[in-house]
């Protein structure tokens, strides 16, 4: 499972000395309207109501928890989409799942696989020019396969220090690729390729890069061609525009910079560096969205069974009790011994997660408006209710 990186220690240094404008960082909020078949006598709504409310009474500001099951669909809003003004979460809202999106990306690797366009355990370098795959610590051990689980030893370039001043120094100024490819290059190996996991963007940004020299297209233009057009997913962004972010339906960002309980509105940082994710986490959606793809691709849709089976083949970490992750997925055990999959997506105002639990047939979706990436108690009462939710699903007793 993935886990929070200890450079999140300098974030709180550098964020409790740094300003802001509260002003300057609400945006409005527009309501998008749902055609989703919810089924109202949904035997899981009540349970996954009373869960999100206590969590809500507990200083969660709003949580979306969309549910698909034998028995249909259930949607279930709690809390404050925007806090300023009382406005409730609401059916058909859009929000940025931030590293759900590494799903989509490993599922286009895994079809140009298929194609016979890439080869998963070929080195890096028969993909990357030389000028950036030299760059990289023990590049020529590294495949393809290693980026895609997370076994490359390559470090997490959104945890390095300059990609953090760099944060605070100018929010609204964020890194294009190139740049960040900057803060990517160089980095220490944090160990010999294939001997263990470490959770990094680093990762999927060259992904990203290799599908693009591959197939001649922008990420963007595969993820539409490849998987949204062909499964009908309407509600799914990327890129999200300016005046989308105004129009889709975005619910407002709440960050606790203090650890003091307090939270303030990051709603427009949030969307500044969300728009700059790309292939690790740059995706928005509605939830609905998320769990058409995420079912399309768990029963065959999308890639091959045999293609399936290589992205939930997992591996463990050193320090890891269970398995960490396969190709794109993460793996989790939330009751023991009931294994699920899917990904979680954090940025510095909201958190979210996509889980399927194989032994219920049952597909979550969980967008909420509060960020976990500083080590306060935002991080716990967000988590403690994710935690909550899936763990539900995963017995529904």
């Amino acid at each position: 499972m993935k886990i929070l990186s200890i450079h999140f220690f300098l974030f709180i240094l550098l964020v409790s000395t740094w300003s802001c404008d509260k002003d300057i960082y609400s945006t409005a909020v527009a309501t998008v309207s749902g055609n989703l078949p919810v089924n109202p006598q949904h035997p899981l709504t009540d349970s996954i109501r009373a869960i999100a409310q206590r969590h809500i009474d507990r200083g969660v500001p709003g949580v979306q928890v969309m549910v698909k099951s034998p028995e249909g669909w259930t949607v279930v809003n709690a809390g404050y989409a925007k806090i300023e003004e009382n406005k409730p979460m609401q059916d058909g809202m859009v929000a940025w799942v931030y590293s759900i999106s590494k799903v989509y990306t490993a599922t286009l690797v895994m079809k140009l696989k298929e194609r016979g366009l890439i080869q998963l355990d070929s080195s890096i370098r028969h993909y990357l020019p030389r000028n950036i795959s030299d760059r990289f610590a023990q590049s020529q051990n590294i495949t393809l396969r290693m980026l895609l689980n997370h076994s490359s030893g390559l470090d997490n370039f959104t945890a390095s220090p300059g990609y953090f001043l760099a944060q605070f120094n100018h929010p609204f100024k964020q890194p294009d690729k190139l740049e960040q490819l900057e803060y990517a290059f160089d980095a220490k190996s944090i160990f010999a390729p294939g001997t263990d996991f470490f959770y990094s963007n680093t990762n999927y940004l060259l992904l990203q890069l290799i599908l693009e020299k591959v197939s001649g297209k922008t990420w963007g233009e595969l993820l539409h061609t490849e998987i949204l057009q062909p499964l009908g997913l309407k509600d799914t962004y990327y890129p999200v525009t300016e005046s989308q972010v105004q129009t889709l339906g975005f619910p407002n960002y709440y960050f606790e910079r203090f650890n003091n309980g307090e939270l303030e509105n990051c709603t427009k940082w949030n969307h500044a560096i969300s728009h700059t994710l790309m292939g690790y986490g740059g995706i928005a959606a509605n939830g609905a969205d998320i769990i058409r793809f995420m079912e399309a691709l768990m029963n065959g849709k999308v890639v091959s069974q045999s293609s399936l089976n290589e992205m939930r083949q997992w591996i463990q970490g050193k320090q890891s009790t269970e398995p960490d992750y396969g190709l794109g997925l993460e793996y989790f055990e939330y009751i023991k011994g009931i294994p699920s999959y899917g990904h979680e997506g954090d940025n510095i105002g909201g958190t979210t997660e996509v889980l399927y639990v194989p032994s219920k047939q049952t597909y979550i979706f969980i967008s909420i408006n509060a960020g976990r990436q500083l080590f306060g108690q935002y991080l716990f009462r967000t988590t403690d209710l994710k935690i909550a939710l899936c763990k539900y699903i995963s017995v529904q007793e």
